[in-house]
């Protein structure tokens, strides 16, 4: 076991786009292209998994599990992290059964992961610790890391993109999508004086209610722009993704960084935005998740050919 690789990587790049809104209005961002900081364990699941993974490994567990959905980002991560540290990983996935010609699960287990299929029942449990109790003793020896990687130790690897974001250059606001939460707020936690924006991708109340409450003035919160909610779209999004690489050249999703750079380039005057500020988005990857919606039709491989050609996995 060794977990020496996530030691070799640079700072990534930060991007400065110029795009064009059906407006006509010309939106000038600042994209960290955290996306491009590995093929397989992109963006934020880098950030999160780093010491989580690094503690599981010199600590002397006998392997890593975790939660997730059929198409989870963090499975599919934490699988490649996995097979690279050589510790084995197990995947509790949501549903009654495991669609293995699913691409995320494929190539989980192409990983090496054991995926083990939980109802939706049991993986409403995944936070009780009567649950988890018993999951580790079915599983001893296995270091357990929430849904999503968002933990402690999740928090040290995102002080880590803090670090660069501050050394980089000043900006008004630094945007980010926000899912679980884990990475705006431990971004927020290392930078409390920068003012940040985050964009809603799930439609979690109690969550963002609590995010207003604990950081009040510092942050800017945007649920303008959820289609819908968690992993919903409609065409108009899709259109937007499509068109935005198309301009930038920097592939989008419609599930998570679509709606953060959606909300930047059509919703600034909602955030109480002019157009003189500097704004730095940060691109939490995730576009292993595109081959998902084109299993499950949601997109057209035809019209997604480009994006998914641009990709490295």
């Amino acid at each position: 076991m060794n977990s020496a690789f996530f030691n070799n990587h640079d700072a990534t790049p930060v991007q400065y786009i110029e795009y064009v809104n059906h407006k006509g209005d010309r939106i000038n961002l600042w994209v960290k292209r955290d996306d491009l900081i590995d093929n397989q364990i992109s963006g934020n699941k880098w950030r999160k998994l780093k010491y989580n993974v690094k503690h599981a490994v010199s600590s002397g567990y006998k392997g890593i599990a975790s939660f997730g959905g059929a198409f989870s980002n963090h499975i599919a991560a934490l699988a490649a992290a996995g097979q690279r540290a050589k510790i084995p990983t197990i995947g509790f996935i949501r549903g009654h059964e495991l669609d293995l010609d699913n691409p995320t699960l494929k190539l989980a287990q192409q990983f090496g992961m054991k995926l083990i299929n939980i109802s939706r029942e049991e993986y409403r449990l995944r936070h009780n610790k009567e649950f988890l109790d018993k999951l580790t003793l079915t599983y001893p020896g296995y270091f357990f890391v929430p849904e999503g990687g968002s933990n402690d130790k999740a928090e040290e690897g995102l002080e880590e993109l803090a670090t660069e974001i501050s050394s980089d250059n000043s900006y008004d606001y630094v945007a980010s999508a926000i899912g679980s939460g884990g990475t705006i707020r431990g971004l927020m936690n290392a930078l409390p004086q920068q003012k940040f924006i985050g964009v809603a991708t799930v439609k979690d109340t109690p969550l963002l209610k609590g995010l207003n409450q604990e950081f009040e003035s510092q942050l800017t919160l945007n649920q303008e722009a959820l289609f819908g909610g968690y992993a919903k779209f409609n065409e108009v999004l899709e259109d937007f993704c499509l068109d935005f690489f198309s301009q930038t050249a920097i592939p989008i999703e419609p599930i998570y960084t679509g709606k953060l750079f959606y909300a930047l380039c059509h919703q600034q005057p909602l955030m109480a935005l002019s157009p003189e500020s500097k704004i730095l988005a940060i691109h939490t990857g995730g576009l292993q998740g595109l081959k998902g919606l084109i299993y499950r039709h949601q997109i057209a491989s035809e019209r997604w050919q480009q994006v998914i050609s641009s990709l490295a996995v």
